[in-house]
């Protein structure tokens, strides 16, 4: 388990919540989590995923390049939280 208190909490790491825009200005929001924790209907997507792969290390006001097999696509990092432990 990744405690969220030991993370930098300005940057996008394993644990974090994370609002991002997409190239058409949708939002999405998706929590980056372990490979046995999936779940796409909530959000919640692997580390080892594409768009947790462009997202890793970013800042809050940073764009990314997602690339997938259609192309590349600019995101936006809108905003980064972490859930408290409970």
């Amino acid at each position: 388990m990744v405690d969220p208190r030991d993370q930098d909490q300005e940057r996008v790491f394993f644990g974090a919540t994370v609002t991002y825009s997409d190239s058409s200005g949708a939002e999405h929001t998706v929590s980056i989590v372990g490979t046995d924790e999936v779940d796409p209907a909530r959000g919640r997507v692997s580390w080892v995923s594409p768009v947790a792969r462009a997202l890793l290390k970013a800042r809050e006001g940073d764009a990314v390049t997602l690339t997938t097999p259609a192309g590349e696509e600019r995101l936006e990092v809108r905003e980064i939280r972490y859930e408290e432990l409970r």
